[in-house]
């Protein structure tokens, strides 16, 4: 089978739905979720810069730049925007790299997949909610219909980053199906998962052998993803963030 182009995306993708929070309080509001055109940039920027201001502690989320957001537009990627009441509430974007030539995040070559599958990429590399719309599972949402726009094109290879001081990320992520397979620092000074799924399946897991490892553990998370180990499911316990890891069963 071959491999789309970003341009055959179908550009009516949608998505509708009811948001049931706002401000911790109970709504009734629709949303509608969409594809943006380039003339939603500003409005895409002023909902990241907003999360930024609002983060715990800095270094969560990368702050990306306007060229960053303009190029995933209408370049290699697509972005995917929330509306309710008549505005953007969220967005979430698909990185679609070409080839090798990509100027942004090279989760392929992290993953140490071989070059030809290129073609196959798709990155989940930004994803913002507007504050007073969060707990709608609206994060969880765009992973999911990127993960459907990614089929599409027959983007098998899926890809994304999530620091492990953001659970409410990478939690996301697993529950759409990737598997934390390597550790990485993202400009050479933030401390992220990296997490992947192929699409077109994978083998189930060792639930039997499956080890749980606090989220602070780096070093032994490092030693468990050397040694054939991916994180899989997350764990609470005592108020502690924890993840379980697991090999994959052999064919």
């Amino acid at each position: 089978m071959s491999c789309s182009s970003p341009d055959e995306i179908p550009a009516d993708f949608h998505r509708i739905g009811l948001l049931t929070r706002r401000s911790g309080q109970p709504v009734q509001v629709p949303f509608r979720a969409r594809l943006l055109k380039p003339t939603a940039l500003a409005e895409v920027q002023d909902i990241h810069q907003e999360a930024l201001r609002r983060l715990p502690e800095p270094g969560l989320v990368r702050a990306d730049s306007e060229a960053f957001f303009a190029h995933h537009f209408s370049g290699e990627g697509r972005t995917l925007g929330v509306f309710a009441e008549d505005r953007l509430i969220a967005y979430g974007i698909l990185g679609l790299p070409a080839g090798p030539d990509y100027r942004y995040d090279r989760f392929l070559e992290d993953l140490g997949l071989p070059a030809g599958e290129w073609p196959r990429m798709a990155q989940l590399i930004g994803v913002a909610v507007r504050p007073e719309w969060r707990g709608n599972s609206l994060h969880r949402r765009l992973c999911e219909w990127r993960l459907e726009l990614a089929h599409t094109v027959h983007r098998w290879q899926i890809a994304a980053v999530s620091a492990p001081g953001n659970p409410c990320s990478w939690r996301n992520l697993l529950a759409a199906g990737l598997r934390v397979k390597g550790i990485k620092l993202l400009g050479g000074q933030q401390l992220r998962y990296l997490l992947h799924a192929d699409l077109r399946g994978a083998p189930p897991l060792d639930s039997a052998g499956a080890v749980t490892v606090e989220v602070s553990a780096m070093t032994e998370q490092r030693r468990l993803l050397a040694t054939g180990y991916w994180g899989y499911a997350a764990v609470v316990a005592q108020n502690v963030p924890q993840l379980r890891y697991a090999r994959p069963l052999p064919p």
